[in-house]
């Protein structure tokens, strides 16, 4: 199963090496969760997930996903449009603090509204800059300046991203097979597959460390997995990830007796005894530049040992 919007850094091309590694735990953690691809596509549900981000509109489109999926996919389908798209932005900052909180509520629902226009706008904005979550107002009005100005062209080709492109949904079930032609019937069928899957999945929103508490730990019982995706260290002040990065290290070193999985640049952690796991995501084209970063996955000592073979993956193991 996978999320019905494009995720700059998500991890869905490694998650069957993580699983490998990660087995079929009791618990499972993720606190920085973006598309929640590593958790979709988990071999089978844990008795226990958690999942949190720091970005309210992701945190908050989980939630509106499990408690009201047919009303995202209402509020998400509609055209890709220029002055819509910056209108919509302006109109979505502006409920950051409302949203944040709300969601301190564990049992509030999510706002529909804003999860179904963040998941078209998300499909429909190309490079940075959507609803980004970093603490700051941005200037909305004067109509020109910052995300209202004219370079910001819509997503518009390869048939949309995402729930945009109509017709493009993954096999979820045998249950109602056929061809949809509309993007609402495909938010909708896709967000109520979402929505059983997730449906007893715990959502937080805040700082990640809300999402490591007693709920795990050796009084447990039976094995305990958390998979960890901060901002990487060598963004530096971007998000404050150099912090963000060392305080998950640290977490990381103090509980390795627990299944953890731990993402990173190659240089950005040394880890004694864990395995480091190196991989190259495929190419990415930002304006001119073509780049290719150059990742690892750090293993705990406590994950299953690695498979002999595992073809198809983009993994070099050291």
């Amino acid at each position: 199963m996978l999320a019905p919007f494009p995720y700059f850094g998500g991890k869905r091309h490694i998650a069957p090496a993580v699983w490998a590694r990660l087995g079929r735990p009791k618990q499972y953690v993720e606190p920085f969760c973006g598309s929640a691809a590593m958790l979709l596509a988990a071999p089978a549900p844990a008795s226990l997930e958690i999942v949190g981000d720091g970005n309210g509109y992701i945190a908050n489109f989980w939630r509106a996903v499990v408690a009201q999926p047919a009303e995202v996919a209402r509020w998400a389908d509609y055209p890709v449009s220029h002055v819509d798209l910056g209108a919509r932005h302006a109109w979505l900052m502006a409920q950051r603090e409302r949203l944040a909180a709300e969601l301190h509520d564990a049992l509030w629902p999510g706002d529909a509204q804003v999860a179904g226009w963040w998941l078209w706008g998300q499909c429909a904005w190309i490079g940075s800059g959507w609803c980004e979550w970093d603490g700051q107002i941005p200037h909305v009005s004067d109509a020109g300046k910052g995300v209202q100005a004219a370079g910001k062209i819509p997503h518009v080709s390869d048939a949309g991203k995402g729930v945009q492109a109509a017709g493009k949904i993954p096999h979820v079930s045998d249950a109602g097979k056929g061809y949809w032609t509309s993007a609402g019937a495909v938010a909708d069928r896709w967000l109520r597959a979402l929505a059983a899957r997730m449906e007893r999945v715990r959502v937080i929103h805040g700082d990640w460390a809300r999402c490591l508490n007693t709920h795990y730990g050796e009084h447990a019982g039976g094995t305990v997995a958390v998979f960890l995706d901060p901002p990487y260290d060598g963004y530096g002040a971007l998000y404050g990830a150099r912090a963000v990065a060392a305080h998950v290290a640290s977490w990381a070193r103090e509980n390795a007796r627990l299944r953890i999985a731990l993402c990173g640049h190659r240089v950005d952690y040394d880890l004694p005894g864990w395995e480091c796991v190196a991989w190259e995501r495929p190419s990415a084209t930002y304006g001119s530049v073509k780049t290719k970063d150059e990742e690892a996955v750090w293993f705990s000592p406590a994950c299953l040992p690695a498979l002999a073979a595992q073809p198809g993956l983009p993994f070099t193991a050291r």
